[in-house]
């Protein structure tokens, strides 16, 4: 392994060494609010990386990003809320829009910003929201784990086996050093996350759902990888910030 690969790799160890312990504790010890706190402020950040990529020379539409994100977040989250979720959507739909629109220039790209004005909110808002609700349920705790687990074994073991055997692209136009064999390590990563949660600190999770949303849900965050990819490069960058040393910024 290469030097600058070494010190990568001892970033991204850094930074789950500092960043897990205190997402275990609000997950099981901290208050009920710790964690939906934790998660909203990874919403907005997430929020001002992606709108800051996407919308780099239009203040309006960042501003917009992050208040409506905020919004959804918050509609998916807090209690008593449901009955505002369509309205919100439209609501969302319609400014998105709109706010497109008071700032047109330059035309070339102004579908592209009423696209993103209206999914990025969503993106962000609705996907960090439903973590967070998933921490306010019973046993909330082991299920965010249960998440966390499955995602952080399946980039190890993805990445380890990746830069040991992989040869044969997985995506070459969106990602070129993803390679078919990671991805098989990755979900081969992910479903031991699954299993660990069954045998271990949630025991009321069936054997074979387990497996299942282990195998689903090392699917998805795979796809979920190659879409934030497809963004970068869409837009030229490499990482979407720099907050998470070693692994980049929020959506990386």
């Amino acid at each position: 392994m290469s030097p600058s690969k070494t010190s990568d790799l001892a970033l991204r160890l850094l930074t789950a060494g500092v960043t897990a312990p205190l997402v275990i504790y609000l997950c099981f010890w901290g208050p009920r609010w710790g964690f939906p706190a934790a998660a909203a402020t990874a919403c907005l950040l997430g929020a001002w990386e992606l709108f800051g990529i996407v919308a780099v020379d239009q203040p309006r539409l960042r501003v917009w990003g992050l208040v409506t994100s905020a919004g959804i977040f918050a509609v998916t989250t807090l209690p008593g809320t449901t009955p505002f979720v369509l309205p919100a959507i439209v609501a969302l739909t319609c400014g998105g829009m709109l706010i497109t629109l008071t700032t047109p220039l330059p035309v070339e790209t102004a579908s592209a910003r009423m696209a993103w004005s209206i999914a990025g909110p969503l993106y962000m808002g609705a996907l960090f929201g439903v973590v967070s609700l998933l921490s306010l349920h019973e046993l909330g705790g082991s299920w965010v784990m249960l998440s966390l687990m499955c995602g952080f074994f399946s980039d190890t073991a993805g990445y380890f086996v990746g830069r040991r055997v992989g040869k044969h692209p997985l995506s070459p136009l969106v990602s070129p050093k993803k390679t078919i064999e990671g991805s098989l390590g990755g979900l081969a990563g992910c479903l031991l996350g699954g299993l660990l949660a069954h045998f271990w600190y949630l025991q009321s999770l069936p054997l074979l759902n387990a497996i299942v949303l282990s195998l689903v849900a090392a699917a998805a965050g795979q796809a979920g990888d190659l879409c934030e990819s497809l963004i970068k490069r869409s837009v030229g960058v490499k990482d979407s910030g720099t907050i998470l040393p070693g692994h980049g910024g929020i959506l990386d």
